[in-house]
């Protein structure tokens, strides 16, 4: 975009007009915001309008002011870009700042803000929260879950998974020595005055005999898959909607199992020959498997899995984490947002730390001209489309 059509277009989520240069806590306040959103510029000698006023202070005075306010102003510190422009006979000049590696960003003074619109604020605790996460420096699925305490947890489950996985028989164990190793294994959390079941132990092994509310919907609701397919593209006849709550990793069993059926139905309804129809369990494993370990807990929001005649999508909450690009991701470059819950599914054999799960996915497509594949970041989620072509 040309510094022309910046101004016609005026402030946005990226671009901040300034008439003047204001103090340094104000300027270091606006780049944390650009820093903790998606990167952006602030221009000064404009005004909020878009009007061209131009700066009266030295171009090098300017400049050495962002960069001292970049070095010792903010934390961590960063080096933007800076460039001047002779515009309408004035000179502006414009600070550029890519979205921050090393999020969250906060102000000497201890705040951290993001960038909401064409204005500032402060980050909420969910907002904040969830930036520290995307940064890997602490982690969502170890969380201790108010109101959760022991019984929630299936104890066959949970005897059967250190029998397999470790050959230890827990039914052996005196409460205590039990309890404690249900706590190094971050299945239960110790608080103040009580010992509860954490994020994973949740997901992993909740009691599934509680009705008419299961555990997970009751304590996690927004941690379910749902899965809705749609007779055509503008999603407005429902042929078929299913949501499961069942803990991990059955939950990818049920889905699939769904996928699985409403595939086949629609292969015989659009008359495609058998050998085009091939269902891809591999990949729907990988993705359903993939967005469950990678999907960002903070946010509210279930996995969505949405089939159409010709395509199915997986969308999960949360965008990438910090540094992981798509095409990193292409070439088995992964870094796990939920180290616990990946541990556990590949504990069960669902998954393994070597980042092949997206590569898996990408050899399989291109070894079957019938798929094709997308993937995108769309506001906060990650999506995977999967199309069969024609």
């Amino acid at each position: 975009m040309t510094i022309h059509e910046i101004l016609t277009n005026g402030e946005n989520s990226y671009i901040e007009f300034k008439e003047r240069f204001d103090n340094a806590t104000s300027v270091a306040e606006e780049i944390v915001a650009f820093l903790n959103f998606k990167g952006g510029s602030i221009l000064w000698g404009i005004s909020d309008t878009g009007e061209v006023i131009g700066i009266r202070n030295p171009q090098q005075s300017i400049e050495e002011r962002v960069m001292n306010i970049c070095r010792e102003n903010i934390i961590p510190p960063i080096i933007p870009g800076f460039k001047t422009y002779d515009i309408q006979g004035k000179r502006i000049a414009r600070m550029i700042v890519s979205e921050g590696l090393e999020k969250p960003y906060r102000t000497k003074q201890g705040k951290y803000l993001i960038r909401i619109g064409s204005t500032k604020r402060h980050a909420s605790r969910e907002e904040l929260a969830r930036l520290f996460q995307n940064s890997l420096m602490c982690h969502n699925d170890d969380r201790a879950i108010s109101g959760a305490n022991s019984d929630v947890l299936n104890i066959e489950k949970l005897r059967d998974y250190f029998s397999s996985i470790y050959e230890l028989d827990i039914r052996e164990l005196p409460a205590e020595e039990l309890q404690q190793l249900l706590i190094n294994a971050s299945v239960l959390s110790f608080t103040v005055d009580s010992v509860i079941a954490t994020v994973v132990g949740l997901l992993f092994f909740a009691r599934t005999d509680r009705h008419p509310v299961s555990p997970i919907e009751r304590f996690l609701p927004h941690t379910g898959i749902t899965l809705v397919h749609y007779a055509d593209e503008n999603q407005e006849e429902i042929l078929d909607r299913f949501q499961s709550y069942a803990p991990c990793p059955e939950i990818i069993d049920d889905i699939l199992h769904k996928i699985r059926l409403n595939w086949w139905q629609r292969s015989q309804i659009q008359g495609v020959k058998r050998e085009e129809t091939v269902f891809p369990e591999k990949v729907f494993r990988e993705l359903l498997v993939n967005a469950t370990v990678h999907r960002d807990y903070t946010i509210h929001s279930p996995i969505f899995v949405k089939m159409f005649p010709r395509s199915v999508e997986v969308s999960n909450p949360g965008r990438l984490v910090n540094t992981v690009t798509i095409d990193k991701m292409k070439a088995g470059i992964s870094i796990s947002r939920n180290p616990l819950i990946m541990k556990f599914m590949e504990n069960y054999r669902y998954a393994d730390r070597l980042g092949r799960g997206i590569p898996i996915i990408m050899n399989y497509v291109r070894r079957h001209s019938y798929l094709r594949i997308d993937l995108c970041e769309e506001d906060e989620r990650f999506l995977v489309r999967l199309r069969l072509e024609e």
